[in-house]
């Protein structure tokens, strides 16, 4: 049985702490369902002010840089250059907090954790729309499912070639994690609404908009073209493959689609439903 753990850190957000898990609740065994990935153990939800939302995303990209460097064989120039990067890096949060409706990522203590500022969610207006709230909380929660499928193994690196990542295309890392959650909230929320929720048509405050207009933002945060072409890519294959397929990437790293087979994704599924030893990625993409 999963344990549901929300902590309001602001200590101003009961009510929205009490309704997150209790949309937990509700979500969980759809969620399961739709993706045919288990629950975790536990899951832990955690309601921050936007300047503690702002510093443990910063401090997230230093524990990644942590585990490579307690991981990989790296030399000091290349810890040195990689600590320039993030301290320029730094200032994407301050710039795209209002847009990130939540985040989940690996904490300090080594659990996997969302963080969500309640600002955020006022100023996409999810605060006043009910099902774009279950949209979040069931989106951010398939990430749960999908790093306890990968049982540990490393996606999120500054080294991808050291990890033995290297020939796999960028983007296809975003199309399917972000794609596999959209696509999921989406049948999650139909099944619970009759038809899909959609946070994009919520309304927004001025602050949102003002942020949104940032040329480039999406390049520091949500991408939401990524997040339907991902969406897209998951559906078509889902409709002709079902979750087995899709499923399996989450143990080999090298199913991710090469960049021909994201414009074809019969390909790629064709790749997938292949039934063989350990596999490699195409060097040719």
């Amino acid at each position: 049985m999963t344990v549901f753990e929300v902590v309001d850190e602001t200590r101003r957000h009961a009510e929205l702490r009490d309704r997150i898990r209790e949309i937990l609740h509700t979500v969980a065994p759809h969620a399961a369902d739709t993706t045919g990935l288990p629950l975790p153990a536990q899951v832990r939800y955690r309601l921050l002010t936007p300047k503690a939302w702002r510093e443990e995303t910063r401090l997230n990209t230093q524990h990644i840089l942590a585990r490579d460097i307690a991981d990989l064989d790296l030399t000091p120039p290349e810890i040195k250059a990689t600590r320039a990067v993030i301290k320029v890096a730094g200032v994407g949060p301050t710039l795209v907090w209002p847009l990130v409706l939540g985040s989940t990522q690996r904490a300090a203590d080594g659990q996997r954790e969302t963080i969500i500022t309640p600002k955020a969610l006022r100023h996409a207006g999810l605060l006043a729309d009910d099902p774009a709230l279950h949209q979040m909380v069931a989106h951010e929660l398939v990430h749960h499912l999908q790093a306890e499928a990968r049982s540990g193994a490393v996606w999120k690196t500054f080294f991808p070639g050291k990890r033995d990542l290297g020939n796999i295309p960028r983007e296809s890392f975003t199309l399917v994690l972000e794609g596999h959650a959209t696509w999921a909230d989406r049948q999650v929320t139909r099944h619970l609404f009759g038809t899909p929720a959609d946070h994009r048509l919520a309304r927004k405050s001025w602050r949102y908009q003002l942020h949104r207009s940032i040329p480039g933002i999406h390049h520091l945060g949500p991408d939401p073209e990524a997040y339907e072409r991902g969406a897209a890519l998951i559906e078509r294959l889902m409709e002709s493959h079902g979750t087995h397929g899709i499923n399996r990437i989450w143990k080999d790293a090298s199913l991710l689609p090469t960049t021909k087979e994201i414009a074809d994704p019969d390909a790629w599924g064709h790749r997938l439903n292949q039934d063989h030893g350990p596999h490699t990625v195409p060097t040719v993409s």
